[in-house]
């Protein structure tokens, strides 16, 4: 437990910038301009407060449609090799969600790394494959068919999406007793997946990012060729271990002198292992050529 109290408290300032991604992605009278940009976060477009368009919505759209999404994986491809994974740890709301779960004290877990490919599986079945299979856009579905007869496209949003559940579903319910006469087992199915999933963010830290995150999956694509990247002073370093037990996705390898090998698409780039470091200048965080952070030593571990 003081370990995780130590890891809650490093998290600190990441948090409040997280705060301030979450009140921009959901400021709502930016909507109606914000709604034509695709950012990498998951933040459902359908809730009302909602700034930014939803990428996972757009790409199955394409899909479903037949067309490729040329705006929305460019606009993607930008903010991976410029920024990597860095939204999803600075400002995703839903990653925000987690980390404030994550806070609440209770007897914590890892997931097994294996989980990590489940994602990728989501992304390829039901961001694309699926809705290429059905072949219409959710929107020409009639949405009386969808929640009456529970029916209607397959896809991640239509299925799984918490963040969708959350935003969108939960509040329109509460809102309106229609929609609540309304509700079939679609309905309760992604509520239940919901409250799962918050369930197990309590315990195990980015759980959901790891596991069942198609837009996690989408922008790890692009690590390998990001601009942000960490670095190791294979002289200065202890291999103490110190960030590899902090890392919030259990991405971080033991430190290489091999450049690449420190960390996996997994990284989300949180910098905690930088701030976690005990060794001044051991560790390091670089946009392109330009230094943006560094381990202080051991007054900052």
């Amino acid at each position: 437990m003081a370990g995780t109290r130590t890891e809650i408290a490093r998290s600190g300032k990441r948090l409040k910038v997280q705060l301030l991604g979450l009140l921009a992605f959901n400021g709502y009278f930016w909507a109606p301009w914000g709604k034509y940009a695709c950012l990498p976060v998951l933040n459902c477009y359908a809730c009302p407060a909602s700034t930014t368009a939803c990428p996972l919505g757009s790409i199955k759209e394409f899909a479903a449609s037949r067309r490729f999404p040329y705006y929305v994986l460019g606009s993607l491809g930008v903010a991976g090799v410029a920024m990597g994974r860095a939204f999803c740890g600075w400002a995703c709301p839903f990653g925000w969600l987690q980390d404030m779960l994550y806070r609440i004290r209770t007897r914590k877990v890892r997931l097994p790394r294996a989980a990590n490919w489940l994602k990728y599986v989501l992304l390829v079945s039901l961001v694309i494959a699926l809705p290429a299979i059905d072949g219409k856009p959710e929107e020409q579905v009639a949405a009386d068919t969808v929640v009456k007869e529970g029916t209607g496209a397959r896809s991640f949003c239509s299925l799984v999406c918490p963040a969708g559940t959350l935003e969108a579903s939960v509040p329109s319910l509460l809102y309106s007793q229609p929609l609540r006469e309304a509700a079939t087992w679609r309905t309760y199915s992604k509520i239940g997946l919901l409250v799962g999933f918050l369930a197990l963010m309590v315990f195990s830290r980015r759980s959901f990012c790891r596991g069942a995150c198609p837009l996690g999956a989408l922008m790890a694509l692009a690590t390998p060729i990001s601009a942000l990247r960490l670095r190791t002073d294979p002289d200065k370093c202890t291999r103490c271990m110190r960030c590899v037990h902090v890392c919030p996705t259990d991405c971080r390898h033991v430190p290489s002198a091999e450049a690449g090998k420190e960390a996996t698409a997994e990284c989300v780039l949180c910098l905690d292992c930088v701030r976690a470091c005990p060794e001044e200048g051991a560790l390091s965080a670089w946009l392109g050529s330009r230094m943006i952070s560094i381990s202080q030593g051991k007054g900052n571990a």
